[in-house]
């Protein structure tokens, strides 16, 4: 199985080798999807003008085949928090499905590579991967890393350059105790304060969720800072601010772990208010 996916929007007709051009595939298919250059292609219509692209880097904690051995006593961490984001990829293929939207993620544990850190970050690697040589990270780099990034540039880029005005949600969830300390936020709303519209953006949709009527503690730049280093932060010095918007969602995991029907009435409140937005 491969680790990064997109979905793509139906009328898009640049994808590699024309995948995009293929009838929209069911649910029970999805799992047959072509792989195109380490690239699952799903079909989705999207809104003309003003374009919603979704990532999600923390889908999974795979483990390939090939490092398997150096994760022969990592289960705990692959499990946890540290290995992917429980809940993440569910709410993502939500959002992509209920509002037409492209989807580039991935389903590699963070602890392999980590996908939200840029590539000289000191965390890019753990404790796991990090005594790998460097032609080893340079070959795990091209193979997971780079092809995810690079799809998302692309596909922002190729949005931009057809007219279009951009709104990039990073897909994460949060562990609800970290280092001992109790979060107390169950939505966080992370973005780079010195960019107007990522804040009034994001200010609406703090509103927005505060009326769903589930009394969400939804805060801004908590539990993480929306400028720290990261894809986004990077997408936005490379993209600059007039037609790009880049936020990262953070929700407690504890409603995905421990909560199923509040976590499915979550992801209708998050993706009602997102749509209200669009």
């Amino acid at each position: 199985m491969e680790s990064c996916a997109l979905v793509l929007p139906k009328e898009r007709c640049s994808s590699p080798r024309g995948a995009a051009r293929k009838p929209p595939l069911t649910k029970t298919r999805q799992k047959r999807a072509p792989v195109l250059n380490n690239l699952q292609v799903l079909s989705r219509r999207t809104p003309k003008g003003n374009r919603l692209i979704l990532t999600c880097e923390h889908g999974g904690n795979r483990i390939p085949s090939a490092y398997a051995d150096l994760f022969s006593k990592a289960g705990a961490e692959l499990t946890s928090h540290r290995g992917y984001d429980p809940g993440a990829l569910d709410l993502a293929k939500a959002l992509g499905s209920a509002l037409r939207a492209p989807l580039v993620f991935s389903t590699v544990s963070r602890l392999l590579v980590e996908l939200n850190r840029t590539a000289r970050h000191p965390a890019l690697f753990s404790e796991f991967t990090r005594g790998l040589t460097p032609a080893e990270k340079d070959k795990l780099l091209r193979r997971y890393y780079w092809p995810h990034w690079r799809m998302i540039e692309s596909l922002i880029a190729e949005s931009l350059a057809q007219g279009m005005r951009v709104t990039h949600i990073g897909v994460h969830t949060f562990t609800p105790v970290l280092h001992g300390v109790e979060r107390t936020a169950d939505i966080g709303l992370l973005y780079d304060p010195a960019r107007p519209r990522e804040k009034a953006f994001c200010v609406r949709w703090q509103e927005a969720l505060r009326k769903s009527g589930l009394e969400l503690r939804v805060r801004r730049n908590d539990p993480y800072r929306g400028a720290a280093d990261g894809l986004t932060t990077h997408l936005r010095r490379h993209f600059g601010s007039s037609r790009y918007i880049g936020v990262e969602l953070e929700v407690n995991n504890r409603f995905a772990v421990d909560d199923a029907p509040t976590w499915r009435a979550i992801q209708r409140a998050i993706t009602q208010s997102l749509d209200s937005l669009l």
